[in-house]
């Protein structure tokens, strides 16, 4: 199993400074076709300014979005001829207020989507929280700090592990960095104290399963404690020297995030390493 299509999720042009260092590389890495993907902008007038709107404005707005495109799109072209990957750019126009739903068919088509960590302060309107959106309705999203660069990734990875659809599908989908990696250790987190007979004998399940894809895991059981889970994971990938975490993602109901927090949101707002984020 490996990878065989990559997508790069190209936002913007700091995103794509800061996400195709690490994009060529994977696609270098496992002999992958690497897709760039703009979403442009969609002119969007709304009630009340759209008598307003003249030529002028529509101009220039068009003149922006034309602009910002061309700059994507030679940052990924130039990196991808220095990378010497096999590259294919894409420029799609957003069809509404929200641009991710074009994000999101082109990860449906892909092994793995790359893309940069949560940032409202950078990310376009139409675009915040299409990370959470591919994490739901795409699977195998590869969420990146800004700061990564050309770092390795998977060399020593933490899967998170508890008996869900979510986890399974997180560890299926990122068995090709799991069988490449030098380190790998499955966690398992006890989060109610009458689980914790059951979760004992969980992640020692797992890596027998692992092992039969040529996946040497250990194995770690942590306790209940004061920290929340995602805390608790991101802790514990610090103390291994962790470049990949593998978890599920929104695995509870929206009532239960809102009562109890959810180690996804958690991870997806602090973590400085690279994590693969399946549902």
């Amino acid at each position: 199993m490996s990878y065989k299509t990559i997508l790069a999720c190209l936002t913007s042009e700091f995103a794509a400074r800061r996400l195709l260092p690490a994009a060529c590389g994977l696609a270098v890495r496992f002999d992958a076709h690497l897709t760039g993907l703009h979403t442009r902008e969609a002119f969007v007038p709304y009630s009340g300014i759209a008598i307003a709107a003249g030529e002028i404005t529509i101009g220039d707005f068009s003149s922006r979005v034309t602009e910002e495109d061309r700059k994507i799109e030679k940052l990924f072209k130039a990196a991808a001829d220095q990378a010497g990957c096999i590259s294919e750019w894409r420029s799609q126009a957003a069809r509404s207020p929200d641009a991710a739903d074009k994000l999101r068919e082109s990860a449906i088509r892909s092994d793995l989507t790359v893309a940069l960590f949560p940032d409202t302060e950078r990310e376009r309107f139409d675009q915040r929280g299409f990370q959470k959106d591919l994490v739901a309705n795409s699977g195998r999203p590869l969420l990146l700090p800004d700061d990564w660069g050309d770092q390795p990734i998977g060399t020593r990875i933490l899967a998170a592990w508890k008996p869900s659809r979510e986890a399974a599908r997180a560890l299926q989908d990122g068995l090709p960095f799991l069988q490449t990696a030098a380190f790998a250790e499955v966690v398992t987190i006890e989060e109610h104290p009458h689980t914790s007979a059951d979760i004992s004998t969980e992640g020692h399940e797992i890596a027998r399963m692992l092992s039969r894809h040529r996946v040497t895991a250990e194995v770690r059981d942590i306790p209940d404690g004061e920290h929340s889970a995602g805390l608790r994971l991101l802790m514990e990938a610090a103390s291994q020297q962790c470049d990949l975490l593998i978890m599920g993602g929104y695995g509870h109901s929206r009532l239960h995030r809102l009562i109890f927090g959810d180690a996804s949101e958690h991870v997806l707002q602090e973590a400085r390493i690279p994590v693969l984020m399946s549902s």
